[in-house]
């Protein structure tokens, strides 16, 4: 049966009984756009800028373009970062000769190109069919691209949706971002080979208590494995210990809203969550600040699908 029909009589059911919510999965083609035009493009559709990806950085392209470079080379070569200083970053192409009777390894240079990070511009110290694509590569990368794309859809659905299956793929949307996944389908289908499916849920049967208990199960899942994080932290490691802690207080806020924003749309109790998260928050803050502290329990949501929702977005669905 073509999609097309399936999606109108899927809209025609979420009419007469009303919207619970919105499947979306999406498949991303080639993309390519300025970020200026991307931004356009948005403004176009209704889409919040805040949700588009940030214009690329040209060391970023740069690296882009030697790492998309060495994934074209042949086995007995290798690209590799010989340095990157606040001037410039150089890599090489180098041939590696196993050396048996010594148990070693041995590197042949055989070319060099340069990225110099005030004049962005990319210059090949010696010619070599692997790095002369690079020039060409960097300026493709200059824009935004699927990567960056991907990341954009990504960031949409971790944050305003949860999986309906196990290995992802498939999201339900809350009805609150209806407007917000509606404008987000029209920048992809915009903006390069695209291919988004949005299927309506009615809110008809079960649909709401299995969804709800779906996404309780997502969520506890989610809250589960940052819980097995901060067990494996290391608190000793002084390098990664301030910022990892502050990214996993960032992660706290997203899931509780998250908790917040389904909680709403379907209806369901979610204190042992909102409990959870307030025990490893505090946990967190203790490593971090060096102190105890004494945090409130979050009040009861979702006891009603009445209750106010503050809103705040050749691979299908990752």
């Amino acid at each position: 049966m073509n999609f097309s029909i399936v999606q109108s009589s899927f809209e025609a059911a979420a009419k007469q009984a009303g919207l619970l919510g919105t499947l979306f999965w999406w498949d991303l083609g080639a993309n390519r756009i300025d970020h200026d035009a991307l931004v356009e493009r948005a403004r176009a559709a209704g889409l919040d800028a805040a949700l588009l990806p940030a214009a690329v950085k040209p060391s970023t392209a740069f690296k882009r373009a030697w790492h998309t470079a060495a994934r074209r080379i042949s086995d007995d070569l290798l690209v590799r970062e010989i340095a990157e200083t606040p001037d410039q970053i150089v890599v090489a192409v180098v041939r590696e000769h196993p050396d048996v009777a010594n148990l070693d390894l041995r590197y042949q240079v055989l070319a060099r190109a340069a990225f110099a990070k005030r004049a962005a511009t990319v210059s090949l110290l010696e010619p070599h069919p692997v790095l002369d694509p690079l020039p060409a590569l960097f300026a493709h990368y200059s824009a935004i691209t699927t990567e960056d794309i991907r990341a954009m859809v990504l960031a949409f659905v971790r944050r305003s949706g949860v999986s309906i299956r196990h290995a992802g793929g498939v999201y339900f949307i809350p009805p609150a971002l209806s407007g917000t996944l509606r404008a987000l389908t029209d920048v992809l289908g915009e903006v390069g080979a695209n291919t988004v499916w949005v299927l309506p849920v009615a809110n008809l049967g079960n649909a709401a208590v299995t969804l709800g208990a779906l996404a309780r199960d997502t969520l506890d899942a989610e809250i589960t494995a940052v819980e097995a994080e901060l067990a494996a932290f290391d608190a000793r490691d002084v390098d990664t210990r301030d910022s990892t802690l502050q990214r996993r207080l960032k992660r706290f806020d997203e899931l509780r809203a998250r908790t917040n924003l389904m909680a709403g749309a379907l209806s369901f109790r979610a204190d042992a969550l909102h409990e959870k998260l307030v025990a490893l928050e505090g946990d967190v803050k203790r490593r971090l600040l060096g102190e105890a502290l004494t945090l409130p329990i979050s009040p009861t949501i979702g006891l009603s699908s009445e209750q106010p929702i503050e809103a705040f977005d050749a691979d299908v669905g990752f």
